[in-house]
This record gives structure tokens, sequence and C-alpha cells, in this order.
């Protein structure tokens, strides 16, 4: 809660300087820095031999994809010249930001805690509230956000884009013109996020030496593979938090019983015949989730512990809690803990959150197992960092 406090302490006191001045355009003398080859984007040798495809039989251009690692470094893009995609998508960061709301063009904290871009391959939706299903589509959205970016007029973005006179080649290159289209924009932005894929994990190498995620992995210490049971086979973690991604790309959103009472709806739609859905949000992948804090849409938990915690003991009441999450005589999955009695549940109408009643030991051992999911290689990559220097 202080660190919300201090956050938003200072978004209104940044707001209160920068208020009343005049909108400035701060170009900066920033060019892309490239190499004569460019990198390969799609290495389908690297990944042969893995336990899943990353690429989910997406081909990629390896000069689209340099355009593409362009656009997302390129501030340009941004009304006030000030802000990239990869200002909120950092590379060290797991391709997210340490914030609790990433401010935008003009400082304004966006709405929601940034999420992870990778392994989007994998993926059938985007956004918290899943309300884009288009990778290419979604990659051109936070630009026109009126509060990300701030490029509402797509004019204006085009021509900034021509202006800028590295932009020529890298068209030709990838398209075969140097015409700039916010269709062409789309399509190579999002074949460098597809580009953006999460193999190299002390898990994944784990994983690809055994039949499955039962099986004791080799290179795991006692404490990781004492953690890897714990998530999936005791506690629920993987009935979300499934598949290669750990995402759960290909289940629905979860109500994870964060509050009794949602300020922000999440995902749009209906529970049953009468209500709307109400705290429904995508699920995000753990990889690489040591580096990708604040965590939960709203960027609550600041910590790793905070979050095992609140699955621990604080899942609230609410009426569409995921099934996941409710106790077993409510229809929930699992049985963990004492029995509470039926007749108390249906006072409640049904949503008795899951305790979990999680040892010291079994916490720990949670999140040394979460630790090897980050991928070293991942964050000092060369070919996904931002190519653009400072021209003195």
């Amino acid at each position: 809660m202080n660190i919300r406090i201090a956050y938003w302490s200072f978004a209104l006191l940044t707001i209160c300087l920068f208020a009343c001045q005049p909108e400035r355009e701060t170009a900066e003398p920033r060019v892309p820095q490239l190499p004569t080859i460019p990198f390969t984007y799609y290495d389908t040798v690297a990944v042969a031999d893995l336990f899943f495809d990353p690429y989910n039989d997406s081909v990629i251009n390896d000069h689209i994809a340099t355009l593409g690692r362009v656009l997302f470094y390129d501030t340009r893009l941004s009304r006030n010249n000030r802000v990239s995609c990869g200002t909120c998508h950092k590379q060290t960061t797991g391709f997210t930001d340490n914030f609790v709301l990433s401010p935008g063009f003009e400082f304004l904290p966006a709405g929601r805690n940034t999420q992870a871009i990778v392994n989007t391959g994998t993926q059938i939706g985007f956004f918290w509230d899943l309300r884009e299903e288009l990778l290419d589509h979604m990659v051109l959205q936070p630009i026109a956000n009126h509060i990300e970016m701030g490029m509402e007029d797509e004019a204006y973005l085009l021509t900034k884009v021509s202006e800028a006179n590295y932009y020529e080649p890298l068209f030709v290159n990838a398209f075969g013109s140097s015409e700039v289209t916010t269709q062409r924009m789309g399509i190579a932005m999002a074949q460098f996020v597809r580009s953006i894929i999460s193999y190299q994990s002390k898990y994944d190498f784990g994983r690809s030496q055994v039949n499955t995620n039962l099986d004791p992995f080799p290179n795991f210490t006692a404490e990781e593979n004492f953690g890897r049971q714990l998530f999936f086979t005791k506690f629920p973690c993987s009935t979300c938090h499934g598949g290669p991604n750990l995402d759960g790309s290909l289940t629905f959103a979860q109500n994870i019983g964060l509050d009794e009472h949602y300020s922000d709806p999440g995902v749009i739609g209906m529970f049953d015949a009468t209500q709307p859905l109400n705290g429904w949000f995508k699920t995000p992948s753990l990889r690489n989730i040591e580096r990708t804090g604040p965590y939960m849409h709203d960027g609550r938990f600041s910590t790793l512990e905070e979050v095992l915690e609140f699955y621990n003991s604080g899942i609230a009441y609410h009426p569409q809690l995921s099934q996941t999450l409710r106790t077993h005589g409510n229809g929930g999955l699992f049985n963990l803990g004492p029995v509470i009695d039926p007749a108390f549940e249906v006072e409640i109408n049904g949503t008795i959150p899951l305790r979990m009643f999680m040892s010291e030991a079994e916490k720990n051992a949670l999140i040394a197992f979460m630790r090897t999911l980050t991928d070293f290689d991942l964050l000092s990559d060369p070919k996904f960092s931002d190519p653009f220097i400072t021209r003195h």
C-alpha cells in the first residue's frame, strides 16, 4: 500500500509540473545502429529439440522483424517523442517494467500493469481483458492510446515515420517498397514481438530431459524439484498457469478473488444469462516472473512472497470466483486443509475461497521453482535490445 501511495504522489506531482506547459516536441538525435547482416529472428534449428514450439507455426522474416525492432524502440511513435513500446517493455525486466502503473507520454499512469510480451506465438489473446486476438492489431493500440503514446492521429503518425530517413531502406528490405502504412507497421512490430521467445531457462533445459513435469528434473536442486512438484500436483498453480508458456494460454480468463468488489471489471462478457462478468482477467505467463513485478493487473503486489501469501490465505469471497480457487465442497477441484461445514458454505452463496495452508518450506520451494523460469539469455540477447544510439 505504501508503494502505491508513493507512486500516485509522484504521478500527481509530475502532472502538476507539466500540466501548464505547452505541448513540446522533444525530438532527440537518436538513430538506429543495425548490423550489416540482419540478426536471425527465426531460428528453427535452435528450438528443434524443445518440448514445445515457441513460434507455434509462425514464420518470421528477418528483415521484417528488424524493421519491427526499430519501430518498437523508436520514441518518434509517441506524440512528444518521449516514449516507445520498449519504454514499458524493457528487455532486462522480461519485457515488462517495474512500475505499478506505467507512466505514459505525458507521465499520466496507464490503467493497468504492463504485461510481458514473451512467447506470444503460443497465446490466443492479448491485454488483461483479452480484447484483441490479432498480434499485428495489438501492437498498434498502445501507440494510438491517449495515455500511453498519444498518437491518435494516424496521418500524423505516418508522417513522423516517413520523415525519418533511416526507415526508407528498412521498409524496402522488408516489403519491397518504401511506402509507410499502419498495416505494414503492425506486421513488422508483430513479427519482432513474436520473435521474442523464451526457451533457455533452467526449467526449459530440465523439462526437455524428462517425459513429463511429474518426473524429477536432473538439473534441479532438491528444493527446486520440491517446488515443481508442489506447483504441478499439490496446489492448483498449474491449472491456471499451465502449458509451455505457463500462462494457461488455451484456457479462459480467471477471477482469482483479488477483491469482493472490483473497480476494474476486466473481461467484458456475461457470467450467465443475466450477470455481467466482473473481475475476470487474462492469466499472465510465469516466465521470468522474478523480473516482472509488481504483480496482478493493478500491480498491487510487489514481491513473489506477497503473491504466494495472497493465494495461501487471502483469496476474497466473490460470487464469480474461479472454480479452481473454491473449496472442494463448493465445486472446487482441490481439497486442502480442514473440511469446512457445508452449511456455512451455502450461507455464503457457494463462494468460499480456497485456503492452501502452505508451510514456510513449501513457500520457499515454490519461489525457488519460479526462479528457474528466468531466461537470462533472453534478458541479454542483442537482437532484442534497443538499437538506438544518441548521435552527438
